[in-house]
């Protein structure tokens, strides 16, 4: 046989029958892997995100506790467990919609890591600088690198954005790692599944959108957000923010902090009550004001002066100084009407205090969450009303002066909507001297600056100067700090740095107010310290009572009329004004005379305090009657004056120019 095998001709498929069934062509194997991983890797990220989210929202809580470990455990992720695991599973569904969105699963999980030990350390920093936590109006200052290395430090800054780097590399090296296991699906490979997954993650940042749209309004009534809080245990400490962190988590206190109107509006506010409060307070006005001179701030200069962190160490138990550091100061608040200034915060805020000053409005009237004013209030109107106003339509030149950046709470939108027609600052002065090692412009540098706005400007000068040669970080500023006993360690470098920068502002305000006494021209002075510094530790503050780093010196000065020699316990400085054209025997608008009715009765308040003439400090619900009732009707002004129509403000204040 031959060892060829014969090929058979193929048979022909008879005629009218169906054709044998073949198998389907098997699919190309890149498909059914991509297939396969697909699901495989959905599941995995869903998991891997989630573990994320919790890794983010814990490490959050745990710097807002200073690292207190036993705390996370046996409070977030135990009492608070339900409040915790809610705050996770926002943090899960923004990191969702982040990897959605870009398509980087392990880039995007470094970067949720990264941003959370980023604005961890930065809420634990404040916490440290000024007792309270990291608000959502904070983030306006985010990128401004200059502001935030000039508060606290180069190091700090460069070493947080190492250490976000770093993760971030950390995080994308494991998703290279992991992509040799599990392939990224590609649209050649397989088109279908690829545009399957293109609709799905458009629908899920469509979805993350709309959730976090109605987050946002977190504060307003019936949100289910809000009231999920509620019904895991949330009980808001609407009368101290840092409270409402440690109880809820970072997460939490951030969200009660959102968009909120500024206040609440009183019961039985319209046109006519406005009227009739108007009525009221002009009688009274009408009546304190029938032997002043109308004319009597014509030709007067009026400086009012925010001396950034001014405040009185050698008040403070077991410390002592080598040298007085205000000796002048102290002279002067002898001699003319002085006293302390209640401040809202201890280590900060000064935007708070100068809004206080100029409009005559009082923060502790607003909701808690209306933290910052200058950022969430004053841009929202052309115009708002204040002393700057008043004096403007008076004849006076409103010049702001702050010797620093022009973003630092939006004064250079907030000025201009209170009435200031010139705002000078860090790169407009005539002269930004700085002493020794600081950076900040010096106290000599800004007085001389008002000292020139007043020679220059042909009618009398209304100048509100915010200083910033104090502003922390203190040590390493002088060549020669003052000896400090009675501390150690980094408090007493702070403190004898911070002493020898009092001592230079307490020898520039000498020639400034030697200068004014001099000068030909009429000119009145305000100065006041907005808060303590920063850098007390705990035991200092344990050993005085936080109460007592609340208190700043402030006084009233002139060098034409003879103010009394009165010292007064405590006030806030929306009385400061008032205060001083009531000393300077000036005619009140009846808006300060409401201020003068409500000073008498309760000379200081914060949220939640006021405190009597007597010294004591109740609760609102504890003050006198008449004090209850110069209270109501002050609250319905300030409603109608911050957001409400302002019925009252021509008749109360000055007519409105908007």
């Amino acid at each position: 046989m031959s060892d060829t095998v014969a090929t058979l001709p193929p048979v022909d498929e008879p005629e009218g029958l169906p054709p044998t069934p073949t198998a389907p062509p098997e699919p190309p194997p890149g498909r059914v892997r991509s297939r396969l991983l697909s699901w495989r890797t959905a599941v995995i990220a869903l998991v891997g995100t989630f573990a994320v989210a919790l890794f983010c929202n814990g490490l959050l809580d745990l710097l807002q506790s200073g690292g207190d470990l036993h705390r996370l455990f046996t409070y977030s992720l135990d009492e608070a467990r339900l409040i915790f695991l809610l705050s996770s599973a926002l943090v899960w569904l923004a990191l969702l919609g982040v990897v959605a969105l870009t398509g980087r699963l392990w880039v995007t999980m470094g970067g949720f890591v990264a941003a959370a030990a980023l604005v961890g350390m930065a809420d634990a920093k404040k916490l440290e600088l000024r007792q309270e936590p990291i608000y959502p109006s904070d983030l306006a200052f985010a990128g401004q690198a200059g502001f935030l290395t000039d508060m606290v430090g180069t190091g700090p800054v460069v070493m947080a954005a190492a250490f976000a780097l770093l993760v971030l590399l950390v995080f994308a090296l494991l998703g290279r790692i992991a992509a040799r296991t599990y392939r990224p699906l590609r649209r050649r490979t397989d088109g279908r599944a690829w545009r399957r997954l293109a609709v799905a993650r458009a629908l899920t940042v469509a979805v993350v959108l709309g959730c976090f749209s109605y987050v946002a309004q977190f504060n307003e009534p019936h949100n289910k957000v809000r009231e999920a809080y509620e019904a895991a245990g949330s009980h808001w400490a609407f009368w101290f923010q840092k409270v409402n962190y440690a109880r809820h988590g970072f997460l939490g206190g951030f969200l009660y902090n959102l968009n909120v109107p500024a206040m609440v509006e009183p019961a039985g506010y319209g046109p006519d009550t406005m009227r009739r409060l108007a009525e009221k307070y002009s009688a009274l006005a009408d009546r304190n004001n029938q032997a002043r001179d109308a004319a009597a701030l014509d030709d007067v200069n009026i400086v009012v002066v925010l001396s950034e962190a001014l405040s009185d160490p050698t008040r403070v138990e077991g410390v002592s100084l080598e040298e007085d550091p205000l000796p002048y100061t102290r002279e002067l608040m002898r001699d003319t009407v002085s006293g302390d200034m209640l401040a809202q915060y201890f280590g900060g805020g000064t935007a708070n205090m100068e809004f206080e000053a100029l409009t005559g409005l009082s923060l502790s009237q607003f909701l808690p969450q209306m933290n910052t004013p200058y950022q969430m209030l004053v841009p929202e109107t052309p115009s708002f009303p204040s002393a700057v106003g008043m004096l403007t339509g008076q004849g006076h030149r409103a010049v702001a002066v702050h010797p620093y950046m022009t973003s630092m709470y939006k004064r250079y939108e907030v000025y201009p909507t209170l009435g200031f027609s010139d705002f000078v600052h860090d790169s407009t002065m005539q002269r930004s001297d700085r002493i020794d090692d600081n950076d900040f412009i010096s106290d000599a540098s800004a007085f001389d600056e008002v000292l020139h706005q007043i020679e220059e400007s042909e009618d009398p000068a209304f100048v509100n100067l915010v200083t910033m040669q104090n502003h922390y970080p203190m040590a390493g500023k002088y060549d020669d700090p003052i000896g400090v006993e009675g501390v150690s360690g980094e408090v007493a470098d702070q403190l004898g740095h911070y002493a020898r920068g009092l001592r230079h502002t307490d020898d520039a305000l000498r020639e400034f107010i030697t200068s004014l006494e001099r000068s030909d021209e009429k000119t009145a002075v305000i100065v006041y310290g907005d808060h303590a510094p920063a850098f007390w530790d705990d035991e200092v503050r344990e050993r005085n009572g936080e109460d007592a780093f609340r208190r700043t010196p402030y006084f009233l000065w002139s060098n034409f009329a003879d103010l009394p020699a009165s010292h007064e316990t405590v006030t806030s400085p929306i009385h400061f004004l008032p205060m001083l054209l009531d000393g300077l025997d000036a005619p009140l608008p009846p808006y300060y005379q409401l201020l003068k009715e409500l000073h008498e009765e309760i000379p200081a308040m914060e949220q939640g305090e006021y405190h009597l003439p007597d010294g004591q400090v109740v609760s609102e619900d504890e003050l006198p009657p008449r004090a209850a009732r110069v209270l109501a009707d002050y609250r319905m002004v300030q409603y109608d004056l911050a957001v409400g129509g302002r019925y009252g403000q021509g008749e109360l204040f000055y007519p409105e120019t908007r």
